[in-house]
Order: structure tokens, then sequence, then C-alpha cells
């Protein structure tokens, strides 16, 4: 009987281990999936544009420039009319997906878009991400300073207007000097017709611009630093070019430089269709986080 009685117990324990076991799985199993479901999604990549009617799968809304993408988010065309468009960047390396509607059976817009997510090994390593979501973030509220000038750069239509962004430092006693001038345009005065985003309601501030023989320009004076649109018009009053300029002090300038230039070395590399628009509504985008403060 003693025997038995052990053997008995003995299994009892056993049962009872087992169902302790048991039970510890689906707790772990619990507070795992609990613990998925409580993590927020990270942010991978944003809309820089958008032509017609997108929007996410699942989601009723339309989707909007300076929208974040989380990985796995689903793109869906949703008029799918010819010439409709999205712009997607991918923060982590300024990777560019650009989608155009059109009329073939192969159209693209058939497929939806399913964002990527970020290489394991690029996780918080990448110099890019937190500019880029700044950047583009601005773009859901349309300030007027990227406005109007993608606006520009769309509708004008004329190959002759040079669209172009760059920082310079302010020298307080010799003023500014504009960027190099593109290499179609000849030496000579033109008229330089400057507005402050600071001041959108001022008239525009209008000064002769002398560009010498190697392109450069001379100093023009300036009296503050911020964010300024430039049109240049020739001696016979043809606008030749438009420039969004920030203008730094000389404490910031190196910095703000050097990332400018990073941004604007991925950018040069898109290709494809609306690449140079698109190239522009970022940097103009990066300049206007770049000028506040």
């Amino acid at each position: 009987m003693g025997r038995l009685g052990s053997g008995r117990d003995t299994v009892a324990v056993m049962r009872r281990n087992l169902i302790l076991w048991a039970g510890c799985l689906t707790w772990c199993a619990a507070v795992a999936v609990s613990g998925l479901h409580g993590q927020q999604p990270q942010v991978v990549a944003h809309v820089l544009d958008v032509k017609g009617e997108w929007h996410l799968e699942g989601a009723t809304g339309p989707l909007v420039a300076g929208r974040g993408l989380v990985a796995g988010a689903t793109v869906v065309a949703g008029s799918n009319r010819e010439g409709d468009a999205v712009t997607i960047v991918q923060d982590e390396d300024m990777s560019r997906l650009h989608i155009v509607c059109d009329g073939s059976s192969s159209n693209p817009c058939r497929n939806p878009v399913v964002v990527k997510g970020m290489a394991p090994t690029a996780a918080g390593q990448s110099q890019f991400r937190g500019i880029v979501q700044a950047a583009i973030s601005v773009l859901l509220s349309r300030p007027p300073a990227i406005a109007s000038h993608y606006a520009l750069t769309l509708t004008r239509g004329k190959p002759t207007v040079q669209e172009s962004e760059a920082v310079v430092s302010l020298d307080p006693e010799q003023g500014v000097v504009l960027p190099p001038a593109p290499e179609t345009m000849p030496a000579g005065r033109y008229t330089i017709s400057t507005s402050s985003r600071a001041g959108q309601t001022s008239p525009p501030a209008v000064q002769t611009g002398q560009l010498t023989s190697e392109g450069t320009w001379r100093p023009l004076p300036w009296e503050a630093p911020g964010l300024y649109d430039l049109s240049i018009l020739s001696s016979n009053g043809e606008r030749v070019a438009d420039v969004m300029l920030l203008v730094t002090t000389r404490a910031q300038f190196q910095s703000t430089r050097e990332t400018f230039e990073a941004m604007k070395a991925r950018t040069a590399a898109w290709t494809g269709p609306n690449a140079r628009p698109d190239e522009h509504l970022f940097l103009r985008a990066f300049l206007l986080t770049e000028s506040q403060p």
C-alpha cells in the first residue's frame, strides 16, 4: 500500500508540475504578445509628394505629403488616373520610390506599394533618419515657403529658369556671397529681387548683382540671417534663376552647410520622372526646418 500511495503521489506531483509549466508557457506567451502590441510601430519612410487620390490600406483618409509611414504599411492608388503619382522617401538612406499611374496594361498603380523596413544593422545608426523625418514632416502644413516655390517649379514651364537652393554665411562687413551661378549665365549685371520668409508682407528688396567672368558673384550687402527667396533677372528683365537661400551666422555655417551638402548629394542621385522637382521640394523643406528657431 505504501508503495502504491507513493506512486500516486508521484503521478500527482508530475501532473501538477505539468499544469504549472503549461500555465507558465501561456503566461509568457501572453506577456510577449502584449509587449508586442504595446510597442509603437516605427516610422521608416515619409511621403514626399502626392498627386491624385492615394490612401493607406484599411484607412479612409487621403494620403498627404509629410505623412510618416511604418514598415509594412500598404499604399493604394484610389482614383488611379493617368498622371497620378506618389513619391516615398526612406528615412534611413534617402532612397526614393516614385510611382506614376499610366494607361498601359502594366500600369504600376494596379499593385499596392508596401513600405519596406529598415535593415537590422542600420537601426539607430542612420545619419539621415532624423533630418529626413524633420524636413519632410513640415510638408504636412505645406508652408508658403514650400508651396510657392514648388508651384513655380511645376508650372513655369521655362527651361531657361534655373531653380536652386543654397546655404551661405553672413559677413557683417561684406554681406553675403551668392552661390556660383549656372554655367549658362553669362557675366554681367543682374537685378536680384529678395524676399525674406520672416516678413512676407514686406515688398521684395531689389539690388544689382555683378556676376564675374569666373561665374562668381561679388558680395551683396545683407542685413540679417534667415530664409530668403531670390529671383534673378537679366538686363532685359527676363527671369533666369530662382534661389531659396538660407543665410546663417558664421558660427552656424559650417555644420549647416555640411549637412545640406550631404542631403544634396543624396537627392542629386534621384532619377526617373519628377526627380528634379522632388529634389527641390526636399531641399527646400530641409532649409525651412534649419531656418526655424
